[in-house]
């Protein structure tokens, strides 16, 4: 995008300077805003002031700017990471009967996988979603197995190997119209493409990936309209108020995101993940989603050419594309990838195969992914 806008790609996104980094949908480098966050939030705090009005005037514009990105209220977003404490909280305080059903995908990521199986000691039936590897989540892959006792439904905004997205303009309002609550891991789309889904009820996302934030920062969503089903699992003094920091007799919740927050958040976390927020609102989100989906489509389409197999079906737009192990077997491509500075990521699909897994970004250009698209060669 840097060609194409004059921005300072090297100031802006320091990576650039290392060679060509493809891999954002694993642990992504945080941007050179967010560094800069960091280091002044870090010379502050060894003055003393890891805290303060400012510092909590920024936390206030961190739960805004994630706000534009989820198409919520800003006072609906709890600065908490990882994304799997976000999804495990829903799990462990939503008002859960027993005999009640959560539909799950067995495929995902296990941080979308094992808070809802280990609900089964509460009486919760775990029903999980039936499908082929890289096959899309569809309205008419879910609605065969819901039933009167179907209480949420828990899906990824993309998956994580195929990068396919569910059908959530469909699913979403279907959902919806039956009382059935939404829940999403949006980690692999939250920063790239539009993840404001308005009937999700829950999502979470840490912002090592494509918020190109540190590790371990991240947001939870969780609308006002059921805060009063979803009780704060985890207590302390940040999330139940606590005057001159003393314990009350009784339990009062703060209002706001603070309410899933029950201790000292994630500061210099906070600080890189709102940094990067900021110059990715900043490019402009539509702008972002329409070019990164663009240099996505670019390397399918020439890897395709050079004979290699895209992990997943559809045709559909999707940040992530997956190359199946050809016959050969990856050991000459991955030596001249890492001799060229070429940055991917490796990952084993359920049947055991090695995927080549590319997942360019805003500080991506065109004539990167060509040359990547040199270097992998023909497939074996």
């Amino acid at each position: 995008m840097g060609k194409e806008t004059g921005l300072d790609r090297n100031r802006l996104f320091p990576v650039t300077k290392e060679g060509i980094f493809l891999a954002h949908a694993a642990v992504a480098p945080i941007s050179g805003p967010a560094q800069d966050a960091i280091a002044n939030w870090s010379e502050a705090a060894v003055q003393g002031r890891q805290e303060g009005e400012e510092v909590w005037r920024r936390v206030k514009k961190t739960r805004e700017v994630a706000s534009l990105f989820l198409g919520c209220d800003w006072d609906e977003v709890s600065l908490l990471g990882p994304t799997a404490l976000g999804l495990g909280l829903v799990a462990l305080g939503l008002d859960w009967k027993e005999g009640d059903e959560v539909i799950y995908d067995p495929l995902d990521y296990p941080a979308n996988v094992y808070p809802w199986r280990d609900l089964a000691k509460r009486g919760v039936r775990a029903v999980p979603i039936v499908r082929q590897p890289g096959q899309e989540i569809r309205w008419s892959t879910i609605l065969p197995i819901i039933t009167k006792k179907t209480k949420l439904v828990t899906l990824a905004t993309a998956h994580y190997l195929s990068g396919c997205m569910p059908e959530l303009a469909v699913i979403g309002p279907e959902l919806k119209a039956r009382k059935i609550l939404l829940c999403l891991d949006g980690i692999q789309t939250l920063g790239v493409v539009p993840t404001d889904w308005a009937e999700a009820d829950f999502l979470a996302a840490d912002a090592h990936k494509w918020m190109l934030g540190p590790v371990g920062a991240g947001v939870l969503m969780v609308r006002r309209r059921v805060w009063e089903r979803m009780w704060p699992p985890l207590l302390g003094s940040w999330n139940v108020h606590s005057p001159d920091f003393l314990a009350q007799p009784k339990i009062v919740m703060e209002e706001g995101g603070r309410r899933y927050e029950p201790g000292s958040l994630n500061l210099p976390g906070i600080e890189g993940m709102r940094a990067s927020l900021e110059l990715l609102e900043g490019l402009g989100r539509k702008k972002t989603a329409e070019y990164v989906l663009g240099l996505a489509g670019q390397i399918r389409e020439g890897a395709q050419r050079a004979g290699f197999t895209i992990y997943g079906e559809g045709e559909n737009p999707r940040p992530i594309t997956s190359l199946w192990e050809p016959k050969g077997g990856w050991g000459e491509a991955a030596q001249r990838l890492e001799k060229a500075k070429i940055r991917v990521s490796w990952r084993k699909e359920h049947g055991g195969k090695m995927l080549l897994r590319v997942s360019p970004h805003v500080s991506n250009v065109a004539d990167e992914v060509d040359e990547f698209l040199k270097v992998l060669g023909r497939a074996g």
